[in-house]
Parts: structure tokens; sequence; C-alpha cells
């Protein structure tokens, strides 16, 4: 994490700030500007999300959110699989699935 906010504030994106009610806490704070600009870069994609959303009924919504929580979890398991020494050394072409 320590390296994350180092990146953050080094590129100016945000900056550590103490907690008043207690020293051994560090806030980070955006950026007033740079939030701004994620904003203004953001919000007409989320718009248009939000739009795309609107054409589903919350069923179908809880059936996408299962569907892209699960592939997800899936790449994440693969990833951690290829980047393994349990595939070391075995040939891409070689390699099989694992469920």
């Amino acid at each position: 994490m320590t390296g994350v906010l180092n990146r953050l504030e080094k590129a100016g994106y945000a900056h550590r700030q103490p907690d008043p009610e207690d020293r051994r806490r560090v806030r980070v704070v955006a950026d007033p500007a740079v939030a701004a600009t994620a904003a203004a870069v953001y919000e007409p994609f989320y718009r248009r999300l939000n739009e795309l959303f609107a054409d589903y009924t919350p069923a179908e919504i809880a059936v996408l959110s299962d569907w892209f929580t699960r592939a997800g979890d899936l790449t994440r398991t693969y990833l951690e699989e290829i980047r393994s020494d349990q595939l070391a050394g075995v040939p891409r072409s070689r390699r099989t699935r694992s469920r």
C-alpha cells in the first residue's frame, strides 16, 4: 500500500494528511483538480453505463453481475496458476484447464 501511495504522491494525484483524531493514522486526500478532471472524463461514461443498465431488469442485472464476478475470479485464479512454479517451464500449448 505504501508503494501505491508514494506513486500517487509523486505523480501529484494525492497527498497524505495526518488524522486529527488519531496520530497513528494518516488520511489520503485526492488533489481537488485531479479529482475534478477524473470526474469530467468519466462522468459521460458512467451516464452511458446507467442508460445501458436501464434496459435490463434487476434479475438480468443480477445474472450479469454474477457472471462478471465469477469470470473475474476465474481470471485471477488462472493468472495465479500461470505465474506459479507449478506451470513454470510448461509450454502454453500443453497447459490444460485445472477445473
